[in-house]
Order: structure tokens, then sequence, then C-alpha cells
């Protein structure tokens, strides 16, 4: 919201626009923009600001109003149309100003990447306030104070001040707010004071409109010559060529587009504004900064290594997508700041090489590091191998793998412990006795064998009942198995892995007998599968399955 500040001064001498004794009317708009949600503060608002007091003592009343939203300045200027006809009316106003080829806008300290279709809610038409100016022709004065900081636009819009045309009557001056305040101060509250030529000797400011030497803003004081405004000045009128590279000019808002509008038309009818711009410029280090980096010309890749070199230097940690916004100019002015560069932002080709080499002096160094802390986890995983036995215990694996599970021995570690899940297997085996199958699942619960150990377990006490009486060759399950047509040495190996499982499946012949049939059911049982006492092609499936340490294949058994 924004806060304003009125004062009313006497002046028991005679008034200075000439009146011998009367109270000032006189008014001046004070928009102080210098704090924005969404793009770079601006440096100067104060100084306008500071402009309160001394035109309150030279008779205004002065409105103040800062950070304001677009309603609210223009709830100010509409503050100025009560003014009479013969007071004088001073608006400075600075902050972000937007164009188009349509106009200019004073931004509101909360506009958000406003766009052409927005800008009239989000700011205040220039147009509009020249117009109020213009109620008191001769009499009214407006400046506008920008700076080059940094803001986000959106479509139809560009950043900055474009073409300024007063009304009749009505000086504009434009500049940085620093200047501005001088001019308030040094020249328009100088009863008689010479604006256009204080305008003509400075670098920073330019004129627009009604401009007259002869015609003071304060009169001189104890005249009693009443001020007489004389014709409108005649500008020079660009051609269609002329105005088009203008425009491109003001587009392009750097000192080499200028000079080029000045090359081809110098004495066009924006010469004067482009010499203006050009100083401007080149007395702004950031501005200066731009435009080199402008001529570069970086492409996407380019600026891909400018930000994979500030991320490597430790100044950029978001995407690396070629797109130099603003968290890629803060790791820019975080990297100049600790090369000793001016903090502007922006890079010319020396501080690109420079910071290239620094980068690549750095991803050197952290290689190296990376280097080395492999070597020294390689050289820990080695010596805690050699602490744990080498793999001499199951014990020792077990300790090795806990710790290293993708260590450089893990896979002869998991190696070793199926040979001794195999052993104790064996063991348990030979015993054939609870205790010793209840040995072998204390030590392996996930082991190779541990659904057969629980299974023969399951034998032993009597919870599972062997297999009653021999299918008969015509049941559909003998059928199914018939059709597997298995060749002679795949039934030798099922019938070795319900050995090997624990299962007694008889002699080893490659021949089916009850004994065989009976294994079979015991093992479909265990594995949740339909109990036939024949081989199906899930029960096959699940038997060869990891069988020998995966070496054999399901592919071929079937044939």
């Amino acid at each position: 919201m924004r806060a304003r500040f009125f004062a009313i001064s006497v002046w028991a001498g005679a008034f200075l626009g000439g009146l011998s004794s009367s109270v000032s009317a006189d008014t001046a708009l004070l928009i102080v923009n210098d704090r924005y949600s969404a793009a770079q503060n601006l440096r100067e608002g104060r100084e306008i600001e500071a402009l309160r007091r001394p035109l309150e003592e030279a008779g205004f009343d002065v409105i103040l109003t800062r950070d304001a939203d677009g309603d609210d300045m223009r709830d100010a200027l509409a503050e100025l149309l009560d003014i009479a006809d013969e007071d004088r009316v001073l608006i400075a106003a600075i902050g972000h100003f937007a164009r188009s080829s349509g106009g200019n806008w004073l931004l509101g300290s909360d506009a958000r990447r406003t766009n052409l279709a927005q800008v009239g809610g989000d700011g205040l038409d220039l147009d509009v306030m020249m117009e109020v100016a213009a109620r008191v022709p001769g009499r009214s004065i407006v400046l506008l104070g920008q700076e080059r900081r940094r803001i986000d636009l959106g479509a139809g819009l560009n950043a900055g001040l474009g073409q300024i045309a007063p009304p009749q009557g009505v000086t504009a001056v434009v500049g940085a707010p620093s200047d501005l305040a001088d001019l308030v101060s040094d020249v328009l509250l100088v009863p008689g004071a010479n604006l256009p030529g204080a305008i003509n000797g400075s670098r920073g400011l330019r004129g627009y409109g009604f401009l007259s030497a002869s015609v003071p803003f304060l009169g001189s004081e104890g005249s009693d010559t009443p001020q007489v405004l004389p014709p409108a000045p005649i500008l020079p009128q660009a051609s269609g060529d002329e105005l088009a590279l203008w425009n491109a000019a003001v587009e392009l808002a750097n000192a080499a587009a200028y000079r080029r509008y000045l090359e081809r038309y110098p004495n066009g009818a924006y010469a004067a504004q482009a010499r203006a711009e050009i100083a401007a410029l080149e007395a702004d280090p950031t501005s200066l900064a731009e435009a080199a980096e402008e001529v570069l010309q970086l492409d996407r890749e380019a600026r891909r290594e400018i930000q994979r070199d500030l991320a490597i230097l430790g100044h950029y940690d978001r995407g690396i997508d070629g797109v130099l916004g603003d968290g890629s100019r803060a790791a820019i002015v975080a990297w100049q700041a600790s090369a000793g560069y001016d903090q502007t932002g922006y890079l010319d080709a020396g501080q690109i090489t420079a910071l290239s080499s620094q980068a690549d002096i750095r991803a050197a160094e952290i290689e190296a590091q990376e280097v080395a802390a492999l070597a020294e986890a390689e050289r820990a995983d080695r010596a805690y191998w050699q602490v744990t036995g080498q793999g001499a215990t199951e014990r020792g694996l077990r300790q090795y793998l806990d710790r290293y599970p993708n260590g450089q021995f893990a896979g002869e570690a998991a190696r070793r412990l199926v040979e001794y899940d195999e052993l104790a297997w064996n063991d348990a085996s030979a015993a054939d006795n609870v205790p010793g199958y209840e040995a072998y699942l204390r030590d392996y619960p996930q082991g190779e064998y541990a659904n057969a150990a629980r299974h023969r377990i399951a034998q032993l006490t009597g919870q599972v009942q062997p297999w009653p009486n021999a299918p008969t060759p015509s049941s559909p399950f003998a059928q199914q198995e018939t059709a597997l047509n298995l060749p002679p040495v795949t039934r030798s190996i099922l019938e070795q892995r319900l050995a090997a499982l624990g299962l007694n499946p008889g002699r080893i012949d490659g021949r089916f007998d009850n004994q065989t049939r009976s294994a079979i059911a015991n093992f479909q049982q265990s594995r949740g599968l339909q109990v036939t006492g024949f081989f199906d092609s899930p029960t096959v499936a699940q038997l060869l399955e990891n069988a020998f340490g995966g070496i054999i294949q399901l592919e071929g058994v079937f044939r």
C-alpha cells in the first residue's frame, strides 16, 4: 500500500510564479517503485523520495506513493485532476518500465511476468499520465527515472521506455533517478533557471516536448510577467525505414544498435535520443557487460558449458539447460565475486576462458579425489577380505558379504557359501534324522535345500504319508508325463535331483517306479503343486530350477 504525505507552505513574500501575495497550490506527485517482488530492485529510489522536503519548502503539495501496484498509482494520479489552470504540476515516477509498439507503462511493484494483455492492470499508462499533465500546459513537467535492472516480461512487451511523445505544453525528462533528483533541486526549483540548457549539459538526461529557455518552470523572483505558452516545437519526422531501424535499436537496447542507427541517420528524428542512450549505456557497467556478452552470440551448447563450469565450481545447482536465467546470472555474479571481476552477471570472452580454465582445474581435482577415494575403498575391501579369512570359514564369508555385498570378492564369497550349503545338506541327508535336518535349517534357513529338509522332517515325524499305490499307466497324469517325451538323460537328472533333495526316489536309472512316484508326489506337495506322482511341466521346471548352481538350463530339456 502506498504512503502519502501532504504539505502546504504559505509564502509571505512574492509568489514564485509572479503573483504578489497568494497561497501556492502547486502539486508534486512522486511515484517511487524500487522494490519489486519479481524483478531486480532499483538502487536510487531514495533519491526521488528525498525530494519531498525541498518540494514542500518550495510551496508544493506533495503526494508520495511508494512500491505501489497499478490501482494505487492510478488513484494517486487521479488526485491531479482537480488542479487549477494556474497551478504547476511536477510528476516524478521511477521503477521498471515496459514498452510495446503502442505505448509505455510504469509497472506496479507486484507485476509478475506481465504481458501486453495484462499490463494495463499491472501498470500505469504513461500516455494517461502525460494527458493529465497536459491539463496545465506550459506549467507541467514529467520526470521518468529508470535504471538498467533486470525484469522478465511476457509476450508483446520489452523492458524499458520506448518512444516518448508528450502532448503540447508538457515537458518530459528521462534519466537516472539520481540525475533527475539533481535536476529538481538544482534547476527546477531555482527561479528563472534554464531547463533546456541544463538538460543539454547533462550526459544522462534526455528532454522531450515543451522545452523553452525563455519560460522557466519557476519564474524569476519578483517578476510579474505572466508566462506565455509558445507554439509547440515542430519535431522532425521519421521515414518508414528510419522508424523501423529506430524500433529495432530500441528492441535491442544496446550501444551497438544505437550506433548503427546514428551511422545511417546522424541527424535523424531520434539522433539526440540515440546519443543519450549510448551515453547512459556506457556509464552503466552492467549494460556494457551485457552488450559484450551479446556480441559473442553464444549458442545453446556454449551456454550449457557455462552452466556446467559454474556447477563444477560449486556456484550453480540447477538444470543444465542452456538458458541463462536468474539462477544462472546469480551463479555468474557469485563466480565473478570469487574471481575478482565486476559483479555484472554477464560474461565477456576473457571471463568465459577464465571460467573454463578454473572449471578444468577443479574437474581434475575432483577426478583425482574420486580415484583416491576408490583406491582407498578397494584397499579397505581387500583388507577386510583378509581379516575375515579370505573365505576360509563360513562365518568369515557371511561377515564379508554383510559389509561388502557388492565388493571385489562378493562373487567368490557367494559361490563358496553355496558350497558350504551343499556340504551341510550332504551331512544332514547322510544322517537322515530330524536333529540333522533341523541343524541344517538353523544354519541355512534360506538354503538351497531348506524346503527338502522341512519336507523330510514332516515325513520322519509322520506329518506326510508316502505315496500309497502305484498309479496306473492309463491315468491322464501318466499320459501328460508321456507327452513330455523326456529323454533318458533328463529322466536320470530328475531322479538325481529328487535324491539330492532327500526324497529317496530309489535307483537312479531313468525308470520311474513306485518309489520314484512317491518322491515326485512328496516334492509336488512341498512346492504347492498338484500332487499326482507324475511329472508335468511345472514340476520339471521347479525341480530343475537353479539345479547345480544354475548350470542346468531348462531350454532343451523337453525333446
